[in-house]
């Protein structure tokens, strides 16, 4: 589960225990600014520290968080230095570049809401950077899965967190040479060349559910191949290319406590003696007005980065399944304009040319436009700048 998914949950049953206080009947007005506001990110030295901001609704509302707006700020060190942040979304987001940030002092967060709140973090301590020895992958026959495992050690801390992205390149079913454009022929169905330019598409994943470790119990601050992804063979991500980042960071003991608590109160909702969030301690506070409420909790480290690739050309595992692309799926349409429009209308692409008597076809097989049109299953032409192939 994502962690905004999950300080959510946290915070609404934060407000669940302030309700018996409230005044009833509740009239709801998303403009009202005076609700709780999650913090999420953390400061990152090596790469950049992202942060986003959103405020809490009450229970009535359609929406559980709003996107917080025009939130700005910095990230300053005990030597005077400031990184300011670099607004996304209207200031929902924010990014600091902290890549060249040294970690021999400490940091803090600062913010300034759109309501002219001041909210600062505690000065944090850098936690020391961990040493990813691998990021791999293998087959589990027994469950015809691929699983990803992580290989690292570490120095001088016990507690440990990771998030990663995931991006993949895929096509469609069926690759054609021909599309249908009614404005560049009379009966619509043009030849393309190199092909028909939506069979490769690429997708992303941005996975920020909560992985934590800790080391606290063994004789040395490492693991060796904790498997903690997993993808079914017949998994799109797995038909082409696949690429993963992972991002590795050490936690403080605070830090460590507040994410396995909320942890524990996600996946002990319902249990009578599972622990409220009331009872997680932030570092983040409202320094200009100390009776509103922060969630969230930031931790300042060094991160570890690694990449790793899954070629199927190179490993085979992908299993197409069944049911991708069907027979009946398939219908053969005469070159008449009328007739190639409704097919069009329908749902379906050219992509196979009949021929009679003439060098010229006669009539095009059509199929569903999801076996060719690679966007249909929702990737998009958005390669990323870095991808190794040289596909369109």
């Amino acid at each position: 589960m994502a962690t905004k998914e999950l300080i959510r949950l946290a915070a609404i049953a934060a407000l669940l225990l302030n309700a018996a206080a409230c005044k009833y009947p509740y009239d709801v007005d998303i403009e009202q600014t005076d609700y709780p506001l999650v913090i999420e990110g953390d400061i990152l030295l090596g790469t950049t520290s992202t942060f986003r901001f959103s405020y809490v609704l009450p229970l009535e509302s359609d929406e559980y968080l709003l996107p917080a707006k025009r939130t700005a700020g910095y990230v300053e060190g005990e030597n005077g230095i400031r990184v300011t942040g670099t607004a996304r979304n209207t200031g929902a987001i924010l990014d600091f570049d902290t890549s060249e940030l040294p970690a021999g002092q400490r940091y803090r967060l600062h913010l300034e809401t759109p309501e002219g709140r001041i909210i600062e973090s505690d000065w944090l301590d850098v936690a020391p950077a961990p040493v990813i020895d691998d990021l791999s992958y293998w087959k589990n026959e027994e469950y015809n899965e691929l699983h990803v495992g992580l290989s690292m050690h570490c120095n001088g801390a016990h507690h440990f967190r990771w998030t990663y992205v995931e991006e993949w390149e895929y096509h469609s079913d069926i690759r054609t040479f021909y599309e249908f454009d009614p404005n560049k022929s009379s009966d619509g169905v043009t030849y393309v060349p190199g092909g028909y330019k939506n069979y490769y598409c690429w997708n992303r994943n941005e996975v920020s559910a909560i992985n934590i470790f800790s080391t606290e119990n063994q004789i040395e601050d490492r693991f060796e191949e904790l498997s903690f992804h997993r993808i079914p063979l017949g998994d799109i991500r797995l038909q082409t290319l696949y690429r993963m980042t992972l991002r590795l960071e050490a936690l403080s003991e605070d830090a460590y406590l507040y994410w396995r608590t909320i942890q524990q109160n996600t996946e002990a909702q319902g249990s009578l003696f599972a622990p409220m969030p009331s009872e997680m301690a932030s570092n983040l506070r409202c320094t200009s007005d100390p009776s509103y409420q922060v969630l969230g909790y930031v931790n300042a480290a060094v991160a570890a980065i690694t990449r790793m690739y899954y070629d199927n050309e190179v490993a085979d595992y992908y299993q197409r399944p069944r049911g991708g692309y069907y027979k009946m799926d398939e219908q053969d349409v005469s070159l008449n304009p009328a007739d190639c429009l409704l097919a069009y209308e329908q749902g379906f692409l050219p992509f196979n040319p009949i021929y009679g008597l003439t060098p010229q076809p006669i009539a095009f097989t059509w199929a569903r436009k999801a076996c060719i049109d690679c966007r249909l299953s929702g990737g998009t032409k958005n390669k990323p700048a870095d991808w190794p192939t040289d596909h369109k």
